[in-house]
């Protein structure tokens, strides 16, 4: 085996410290670019399709509330359109209790039976 003599000992010992010493320039960044444009396009891409999934779905939901309002409210309408008001029950009661005096007379009157 070949051994380094001192002399080549030192020189690789003055390399070393040398190499330790240098320091190469600093270099300022400003701006870094990850993606590529590749990257971007398909992000975009992804972005619009969402975009318009989520719009999609909105208008469907949207659309679906508007029925079913539509619906309950056409029900309503339909319900207090039938539905008799307290004037309407009041002329009911009178209307009613006209018709029984009526047929008390006939009936309980001497003779008659209604006939």
């Amino acid at each position: 085996m070949n051994y380094p003599t001192r002399e080549e000992f030192e020189e690789l010992k003055e390399e070393v410290r040398q190499l330790k010493e240098q320091r190469t320039e600093e270099m300022k960044v400003t701006r870094i670019e990850v993606a590529s444009e590749d990257v971007i396009k398909r992000l975009d891409n992804l972005k619009q399709d969402l975009n318009q999934e989520l719009h999609t779905v909105s208008n469907t939901w949207l659309e679906t509330l508007q029925e079913h309002y539509n619906d309950r409210t056409a029900h309503f309408e339909k319900i207090e359109s039938t539905m008799a008001t307290k004037q309407d029950l009041t002329a009911l009661v009178e209307i009613m209790e006209e018709r029984f005096k009526d047929l008390l007379i006939k009936y309980l009157r001497p003779g008659g039976n209604g006939h």
